[in-house]
């Protein structure tokens, strides 16, 4: 009796911890993980990327004019495209993959064993699929586009898990500034 009670005890435990990183790495609105774990697991996955030559892509995403949402229909309607976008990312990824919250109306995703071209085809159905879906929000449809940068692993370079962020986060940029709504590679 004793020992199962001791059971029950440890099986408490790691289910109390589980939760609590749980809690303390997933953004509590898109159900995504935050930016912190993100950069936590990608300096892992690079570190084997690079050490069995494996690729891997990173995608940076923004909500075009996403103040607008917030302007026009209120804070409410803002969350409502946030954790709509943030499903239609999670269904656009396989299970290796992650998304996380990058911050606002930023998100960032890590494709494990994806080279540029195939990230970019992974980009490229997200934005469609974001493009193409009807968000309807007390009566209102909108329609909702997002800008998508890709980075690349680049082996003989050796870029750092916030260098690879970056590049994409750049490429983003290109995409917003020559008309949003479209996918660039860096």
């Amino acid at each position: 009796m004793a020992q199962i009670e001791s059971i029950a005890s440890l099986i408490a435990i790691t289910v109390n911890n589980a939760t609590l990183i749980e809690q303390t790495t997933t953004d509590t609105m898109t159900h995504l993980r935050l930016k912190h774990y993100f950069y936590s697991v990608l300096s892992d996955k690079l570190d084997i990327s690079y050490q069995q030559k494996v690729p891997m892509s990173v995608l940076m995403l923004d909500i075009d004019l996403f103040k607008h949402f917030n302007d026009e229909y209120g804070h409410a309607c803002g969350d409502f495209v946030l954790q709509s976008v943030a499903r239609i990312i999670m269904n656009g990824i396989r299970g290796n993959d992650m998304a996380a919250r990058y911050g606002g109306e930023e998100f960032v995703v890590m494709l494990h064993n994806t080279p540029g071209a195939a990230a970019v085809q992974v980009a490229e159905r997200i934005r469609k699929d974001i493009d193409n879906h009807e968000f309807v929000y007390e009566g209102n449809t909108m329609r909702v586009t997002i800008s998508i940068g890709v980075s690349v692993v680049d082996f003989e370079k050796g870029f750092s898990s916030k260098q690879l962020v970056e590049f994409a986060d750049k490429a983003l940029y290109y995409s917003k500034r020559n008309g949003r709504n479209r996918v660039t590679l860096a």
